[in-house]
This record gives C-alpha cells, structure tokens and sequence, in this order.
C-alpha cells in the first residue's frame, strides 16, 4: 500500500495504538484533488469572483451570513455528489486492511470552512463520545488545502484510552444555534459541551497536506478554537467504521450507508434475506 518513503501500515497502526490518531498519505488522491477543484469552481460561480481560491476565500467572505450561505450551498453540493463516499471507497487499500473488509461511511458529513481569525468559525476542543459517537467509530479529517500547525487541527495524543471522567465539560446552549437550523445542519451543535482547560496541557496542532488525512478515534480529544494562519481551512471530517462492531445506530439508522463487505458478510446478508422471504 505504502509507497517509497511512507510508512507501512503496521507503522500506522503502531501510531494508532499509542496516540488514538495517525497522520496518512492517502494512497488515492486524485479524488481529493476532484473535490478541491469542484469546490473551488462552486464557490467562483456563488460568489461571481474568477479570481478566490479556497486558500484566499476569507478575503470575500467576511460577512457571518455570507460565509454561512456559502458553506450550507457547498455542504449541499458535497453531499448530493456522494464524496464521502468516493473518497472513501478510493483508499480502500488503507482502510480494508486497518478496519476490516466490513466497512460502513458516513452518508452526510460535514464541510468546515474555517477563516482565519474568526473564532465563530470553530467548534473547540471535544471529544465526539460527549455527544453519544462510538470509540469502534473513526474520523477521517481530509483538507482541501495545505495547512501548517497554525492553521490546522489538534489532537490530544492517548486521550482515545481515558474515561470521560478525565475531561469535565459545562453544559451550554449556543445563542445563535438551534437544533435543525442550517447552522446545525453544517455542524456546528446547538447545545455545545465545553472542556474544562486543565487536561488540554498537552494538545499538539498535526500540520496537514492536500492529500493526507488526520484519522482519529471518536474518543480522542481534538479540534481547533481559531485558526491562526493566513489561509481558510477547507476540511471534511467523514466518519467510518466497521460495520461489525458493537455500534448501537438505532437513533441513527440512515447515519450510515455500507462501503465494502467480506465475502463471508455477502453470503450472511444473503440467507437473512432468503429467511425472510420463507
């Protein structure tokens, strides 16, 4: 899988296993690089101006509602071409091996869009088990830009191992979010959980280039309260997981959609559905 010069995937299952993240070259990149370019042409055709770029996108999108449009048309966009799903399918050379051949993606992610010094733009530190996600459950973080520390995402390295009892949180209510707006249906939650700051001591920002991924547990601390560089962080978290593990999705049962089966799954699938019709 790896090519000259990149870790193996032992190696990346070694960094896993000891931090609850691992930095990946992604071994197909090229639909990466499709998405970056339809966003990039979406937005010049939303904002009439041939020259942005998702790099400089800030600078004609400093207006909250403005920016707010822009991300739910382009979360819109990304959804109705299934790129989470053809990202995902496209490393199938990673994830079969490091998951498993049963494999189950997430039907409607997310797209950050986060500018530089807009604090609004952020969610914070959290862990994705506050809000009732799996630790069997894996985020795939993937920008669409090079991002250096500043602007990048950070993780809390052996955090995926701890109990919620080493990150007390407070329970808030966003003033500007409710549930089943489009704020909320871009991501950003309506009740948020906010970490005490004490356990965060060690976070690290995970430098990130177009054409890699930041894989993480659902359990591991991560996230970002600003982005301090000079480029707009253009990312996708899209979760996955192995669709035999012991995840209850019955609040969520079209939250997944399958990617990939064993032959052994196939034939299961197969009997349940002969049995049915007896």
């Amino acid at each position: 899988m790896a090519a000259t010069g990149e870790p193996s995937i032992g190696a990346y299952e070694a960094h896993y296993r000891e931090h609850g993240w691992v930095l990946v070259t992604l071994p197909n990149q090229v639909i990466v690089h499709e998405v970056r370019a339809t966003l990039q042409e979406e937005l010049r055709r939303l904002s009439g101006r041939p020259d942005v770029t998702l790099e400089t996108y800030h600078q004609i999108a400093e207006d909250d509602q403005q920016h707010h449009d822009y991300q739910f048309q382009l979360t819109e966009l990304f959804r109705a071409r299934r790129y989470a799903y053809g990202v995902l399918a496209a490393q199938d050379a990673f994830f079969r091996p490091f998951l498993g051949p049963d494999l189950l993606v997430q039907v409607s992610p997310y797209l950050r869009m986060a500018r530089p010094g807009k604090l609004q733009d952020n969610i914070g530190y959290h862990r994705d088990t506050f809000y009732g996600a799996s630790p069997y459950e894996l985020s795939v973080w993937i920008p669409y830009v090079d991002l250096p520390a500043e602007s990048s995402l950070s993780v809390l390295s052996g955090s995926h191992v701890r109990p919620e009892s080493d990150f007390p949180v407070t329970q808030t209510q966003s003033a500007e979010v409710t549930k089943g707006s489009n704020l909320h249906k871009i991501g950003f939650p309506y009740a948020p959980k906010v970490m005490d700051p004490a356990p965060l001591a060690g976070i690290v920002a995970v430098p990130v280039k177009l054409g890699q991924a930041l894989v993480f547990s659902l359990a591991t601390v991560h996230g970002s309260t600003h982005n301090g560089g000079t480029t707009t962080r253009w990312s996708t978290d899209i979760r996955v997981a192995n669709a035999l593990a012991p995840i209850d999705l019955s609040a969520r049962p079209e939250y997944y959609e399958l990617l990939s089966s064993s032959a052994v799954s196939d034939g299961a699938r197969a009997y349940e559905i002969a049995e049915r019709k007896r």
